[in-house]
């Protein structure tokens, strides 16, 4: 911050320890001292650049916030519905509620199935209005019309275009600098147009497993050849795309 002579409001910095729960019980420091100012350690979810963090990385701050957003906008989409056609119906929902389902969903690798699950029926709540659906109505078939993705294929889907950007250089650098090619011990064909990365070793799996440079690689080593081949990233996002989809629908 003073290279780039910025200076740190103390009025307006909050503190968060992250951390083990074992780890968090241990610490007892009430506040850290950030330019003269005591500015104390918070025990509640914090919100940056949007998202809420908790000092446990378990999202589920961010997953209440999500679905709270998405429900208000859902209820006022179904009192309008009968006024709307279908794609003004459509155009609402992906506007106002898939925006905040895809919303730095990234960050959800590895939470809990039940938030995964939560969010998964927002995504499906919003299907049966587009649709005129009731409530306990299946909507399966509706999805796979519609050409949704599932919200655990959507985060997947994220994550490899941030290896696919990060590998071709589209990224910024603390990005790219997180993965690591895996050099053959021959070099062969396969891996001058299908490069696989280096999949770290860890022993935390709550926190480390979770990690973009742990995550990233391996999802992206059991991509086909011919999708981490594509020269263009609209091409990129097709063929994953329609990976991803095959895999949830047709297996």
């Amino acid at each position: 911050m003073s290279t780039n002579f910025l200076k740190l409001n103390a009025d307006k910095t909050e503190v968060m320890v992250i951390g083990f729960r074992a780890q968090l019980v241990k610490f007892n420091l009430p506040s850290v001292t950030v330019a003269g100012v005591d500015v104390p350690v918070q025990t509640n979810p914090v919100r940056n650049l949007g998202v809420m963090f908790d000092s446990g990385m378990t999202m589920s701050a961010q997953v209440t916030t999500i679905i709270r957003s998405a429900n208000y906008h859902l209820n006022n989409i179904s009192r309008a519905r009968k006024m709307l056609t279908t794609e003004a119906a459509k155009l609402a929902v992906h506007t106002l509620v898939t925006s905040r389902l895809d919303y730095c969903n990234s960050l959800l690798i590895g939470v809990n199935k039940s938030l995964i699950t939560k969010l998964q029926n927002v995504q499906r709540t919003s299907a049966r209005i587009i649709v005129k659906r009731k409530k306990y109505d299946s909507i399966t078939s509706e999805l796979i019309a519609l050409h949704w993705l599932p919200i655990q294929q959507r985060i997947k889907f994220k994550v490899l275009l941030l290896v696919y950007k990060a590998h071709h250089k589209q990224s910024p650098s603390y990005i790219s600098d997180l993965l690591q090619l895996q050099a053959p011990r021959r070099q062969l064909r396969s891996y001058i147009s299908s490069p696989h990365f280096i999949v770290p070793r860890t022993r935390a799996v709550s926190f480390a497993d979770r990690s973009f440079s742990c995550y990233g690689p391996k999802e992206w080593n059991t991509l086909p050849n011919h999708i981490k081949d594509a020269q263009t990233i609209h091409i990129f996002k097709k063929l994953l795309k329609c990976y991803l989809f095959q895999e949830v629908y047709c297996n």
